[in-house]
């Protein structure tokens, strides 16, 4: 039997900073992905990310094959059909064109293809509300798409990269969002420390896919029209097969992205002040900082809180939750997603979080905390979900589940 051998150390090279916003930081991930094929169509606040790619492609800094759709359906049915070819492909949107592309990301999601794009998050739409609210993005998780979710500019370059390599890998072969906070993210700049191209490189291989679309190799059927009775069923159950896997593929490619990179992330939830907490606010996204500068406050005040983001909603990382919460009295979660007439009128976080809760031995108390609309949360509104999360955990009893701490008059 040989002996092991050591994995030999990567030298990370010295990173440059950059100024940059969201959409530029995620043309610059495209452009690193050595994409091949991206289709685009405009949409606010996704067309900031179509207008740097098409910049940087005019400009002759990556080679990529850019197409303009007539509208969002086409759109995402050009990089269906190109990385059923074989193609790294990119796509994004936003709000109700997100939506428009509904029937292509379904049959994305059955075909086995590993198309990455991004949602710049977006209120629907009443109309003209360019408002952040998940609701356009969180309406995607039916449809065989991972989804990850970044709270910085930083992250969002980084999500852009992994996603590749999760989406790609041979395990999964399912597409994959990234769900970008309008606005908060998609347009405001930040310092982000770039990889190189020869760190990304060995990170991210050429993609090869297992079979491609190609006469010279053979017929290959992809996204056909079935009978229920053929491969319905199997079809499905393969993309629940595929997102099982897919923690796996996750977890192994943030360790190496930590290895070539030399920036390391929890692979799907990220905890602060967890150790002694009583207490805990949860939500995803932009927003986690203020949240986390709110926490840091009310813990210099004495209260026992902290804080817990998820990165990932597809696959819900519900074992990671349970062990996380464990031990703790009241959970508020914080999030800009609703389902008009659910259970106890929550959004779907809350659903998401309060299933994956209830096989545990011991859960926390639950209330919501719902910003939807567009309209942008104050730092007094995270206080205030602290404080009645804290009654809640010292047994006060509320009347609802839910509440909207922006909204304008009675919250009935």
């Amino acid at each position: 039997m040989s002996a092991v051998r050591p994995v030999p150390p990567i030298t990370i090279e010295k990173p440059v900073a950059k100024v940059w916003t969201g959409a530029r930081a995620i043309a610059e991930a495209v452009k690193l992905a050595d994409v091949d094929v991206i289709a685009a169509y405009p949409i606010r606040p996704y067309t900031g990310i179509m207008n740097a790619i098409a910049a940087m492609i005019a400009d002759g800094e990556f080679q990529a094959e850019i197409i303009v759709a007539d509208s969002e359906h086409s759109q995402f049915e050009v990089v269906k059909h190109a990385a059923a070819t074989g193609a790294r492909v990119f796509v994004g949107s936003s709000g109700v064109g997100l939506m428009y592309a509904y029937e292509a990301m379904l049959v994305t999601g059955l075909g086995s293809v590993p198309v990455v794009g991004v949602v710049g998050t977006r209120a629907l739409d009443d109309p003209g509300n360019f408002g952040m609210e998940w609701t356009d993005a969180f309406t995607t998780r039916y449809f065989g798409w991972l989804i990850s979710w970044p709270r910085d500019v930083q992250e969002a370059l980084d999500m852009v990269l992994v996603a590749y390599r999760v989406a790609e890998d041979h395990r999964v072969l399912q597409p994959h969002f990234v769900a970008l906070d309008g606005a908060a993210l998609t347009h405001v700049a930040m310092p982000v420390y770039p990889p190189t191209k020869k760190q990304v490189t060995e990170f991210l291989p050429p993609y090869r896919p297992p079979y491609r679309i190609d006469p010279m190799d053979g017929p290959v059927t992809k996204a056909q029209h079935i009978a229920p009775s053929l491969i319905g069923p199997e079809q499905r159950k393969r993309i629940d097969v595929a997102m099982l896997k897919a923690k796996e593929v996750i977890i192994e490619a943030w360790k190496d992205y930590a290895r070539y990179v030399g920036r390391e992330y929890p692979p799907f939830i990220e905890t602060k002040w967890m150790d002694d907490a009583e207490i805990a606010l949860l939500s995803m996204g932009a927003y986690m900082k203020d949240i986390e500068l709110v926490v840091s406050k009310l813990r210099e005040k004495g209260l026992k809180i902290g804080t817990v983001r998820l990165r990932y909603l597809r696959p819900f990382p519900a074992e990671e939750l349970v062990k996380v919460l464990s031990g703790v009295k009241a959970v508020g979660v914080i999030e800009f997603g609703f389902s008009f007439g659910s259970p106890y009128r929550t959004g779907p976080l809350y659903h998401e979080v309060a299933t994956a809760l209830y096989e545990a031995d011991e859960r926390p108390k639950l209330l919501d905390f719902l910003f939807l609309g567009g309209r942008e949360p104050k730092p007094e509104h995270f206080i205030k979900a602290a404080e009645m999360v804290n009654e809640l955990a010292k047994g006060k009893t509320f009347e609802k589940k839910a509440y909207w701490l922006t909204l304008r008059g009675e919250d009935i």
